[in-house]
């Protein structure tokens, strides 16, 4: 990935210079006596009609404690009423009463009459240029955020397993019971001998689906290994991989590994590129007819820079 510094900059720029021109780093919002985030869930509720109040902290990624001091300050004001989820005992519904929906209005109003004013300087031209930058923003970020990674879960062991199986069957060839057994073997071995203070694995996610892995395990007191290392055909290109690979370097470091090594073949072009990259050699090399269609497996070693 190309240095991303200058994008960097310029992006916390323009959010310094947006939330500064709307004010929205005013402890209330608007002169309202709201703050920001009090204010998007009075507009969330608005449109939702009714919402359950787990649902609306994940929708806007907020802590459910906070979450649920914020509702507990409408409803003291009159402007929410909850009640017990009538399809789960242990979830409340929310709704705004006549007074919230009063008070949404008002808010609504006041964030209409800024927009105006602030574009009332521009020409219909400029509005609409300004319109098509936000779309193109809009269209590129959430195209971005689309995409995050995570650490594993128990769960996610049956999709590293099934989807490692179905990739090197379509793209390589490797079709025999033994590679299936290798890798589900690996894969539980992983697991059964995890120990949080030497090993990892980051899922990547797509549209909240597994969509790529990585994995450092302890091989040796100060020698990690890399494994389960792969990205869906469709994601590739835009940067995942090196992500996933920096991430599992940047653990190896943190955890005070000296050697890092992993086991591929002469047919991932694109992955031994990247290996050499980030500073593998290859070590050793061998014929393997065992998976399938014949290959050469390689071992790629580095020795991992001591942290300053």
């Amino acid at each position: 990935m190309k240095d991303r510094s200058d994008a960097i900059r310029d992006i916390r720029d323009f959010n310094r210079f947006y939330t500064n021109i709307l004010g929205l780093l005013d402890r209330h919002v608007l002169d309202s006596g709201y703050s920001l985030t009090e204010a998007r869930i009075l507009y969330e509720l608005s449109h939702a009609g009714r919402g359950i109040a787990n649902e609306l902290a994940a929708q806007l990624h907020l802590d459910k404690s906070y979450l649920s001091r914020i509702l507990a300050g409408f409803e003291k004001k009159g402007l929410v009423r909850r009640e017990v989820s009538g399809d789960d005992n242990r979830a409340y519904s929310i709704e705004l009463t006549a007074k919230g929906r009063q008070c949404f209005r008002e808010l609504n109003e006041k964030s209409n009459r800024q927009m105006l004013n602030l574009l009332l300087p521009l020409s219909d031209a400029e509005c609409a240029a300004v319109r098509a930058a936000m779309e193109s923003v809009r269209q590129s970020l959430t195209k971005a955020s689309a995409m995050h990674i995570r650490p594993f879960a128990k769960t996610d062991l049956p999709f590293v397993i099934s989807r490692q199986i179905e990739l090197y069957e379509t793209e390589y060839g490797f079709t025999t019971d033994t590679w299936k057994k290798y890798v589900t073997n690996a894969v539980l071995e992983f697991y059964d001998r995890f120990a949080e203070a030497k090993d990892c694995m980051y899922i990547l996610e797509y549209k909240g689906a597994p969509s790529g892995c990585i994995a450092v395990t302890h091989a040796q007191e100060h020698t990690a290994q890399l494994r389960f290392f792969f990205v869906d055909a469709a994601l590739r290109g835009r940067g995942m991989g090196r992500r996933l690979m920096e991430l599992a370097l940047a653990f190896c470091r943190d955890k005070r590994y000296r050697h890092a090594f992993l086991l591929t073949c002469s047919k991932l072009a694109a992955a031994r590129c990247l290996y050499g990259q980030y500073g593998f050699q290859i070590t050793d090399a061998h014929e393997n007819l065992e998976w399938g269609e014949a290959m050469i497996e390689e071992r790629w070693d580095m020795d991992i820079p001591s942290q300053s």
